[in-house]
């Protein structure tokens, strides 16, 4: 009987937010920005910015989870020349304070399907699970546990190119791409257990990353770039699929 009381809740549930996000319109999520709008790349701004806190507890209707933290299943990074020579995998990898985010800058081509958004971060967090094994610049590096690192003062752009879809007479938006990237200006890198729990050279391995932060972020920075773009995009996809642009960016 408990289970189908349980069985029942549960399709009541799915119909009720399948009833919701049928009936759901870009409007109520949204700030609209017309696309006649002299204005529209602030306007764009600061439909992004109110996006915030809903990106931060997760928006049902579109099954966007929450990005705080962001959540990556497993990044692979095989570098095989270079001053870091290292075959790693990052798995499980936690990256908070992507929602403190701050749009600088938007620059929208809506008829032709073109968004370029320039971002600052203050400060990204990442921690997870870990397996490496290779070199970084003249040194040896082995190990596996968990790791951490800080990154500050965090600059990132996104850039958005799609073309035109059709459906039921209606024009939606199709995302070809988006592209994430970002620069910092500082980081430092731990990982624990490095060198099967050799706790000397293990500390001295950690502190030497931390001192040449650039040449490890350089070499890592393409994969963990893609890793975001991957997140991001679905989120942007689930977006445009769901509305047309007239709801979107009305034309009056």
């Amino acid at each position: 009987m408990q289970l189908n009381r349980a069985s029942t809740v549960i399709a009541l549930a799915t119909v009720l937010l399948f009833q919701d996000s049928a009936s759901l319109k870009a409007s109520d999520i949204f700030k609209i920005c017309k696309r006649t709008d002299p204005q529209l790349n602030d306007c764009i701004k600061e439909t992004l910015e109110d996006l915030r806190p809903k990106l931060s507890a997760g928006i049902a209707q579109l099954q966007i989870p929450s990005v705080k933290p962001m959540i990556i299943p497993k990044i692979s990074v095989i570098q095989g020349s270079g001053p870091v020579s290292i075959d790693s995998s990052f798995t499980n990898t936690h990256v908070d304070g992507i929602t403190n985010f701050v749009i600088k800058k938007v620059n929208a081509d809506v008829d032709n399907y073109r968004i370029d958004i320039e971002v600052d971060i203050p400060f990204l967090y990442v921690y997870g699970d870990y397996q490496i094994n290779g070199k970084v610049l003249v040194l040896p590096i082995q190990g596996s546990g968990d790791s951490w690192s800080n990154y500050t003062e965090v600059t990132g752009t996104i850039k958005l190119t799609g073309s035109k879809d059709v459906r039921d007479g209606k024009e939606y938006m199709k995302l070809d791409d988006l592209k994430f990237g970002m620069e910092v200006k500082h980081a430092i890198v731990h990982m624990n257990n490095l060198f099967n729990g050799n706790k000397e050279l293990g500390d001295a391995m950690n502190d030497f990353m931390s001192k040449n932060w650039e040449v490890v972020f350089q070499e890592l920075k393409p994969v963990v770039d893609e890793a975001i773009s991957v997140i991001l995009k679905d989120i942007a996809r689930k977006v445009f699929e769901k509305f047309p642009m007239a709801d979107l960016f009305p034309s009056n």
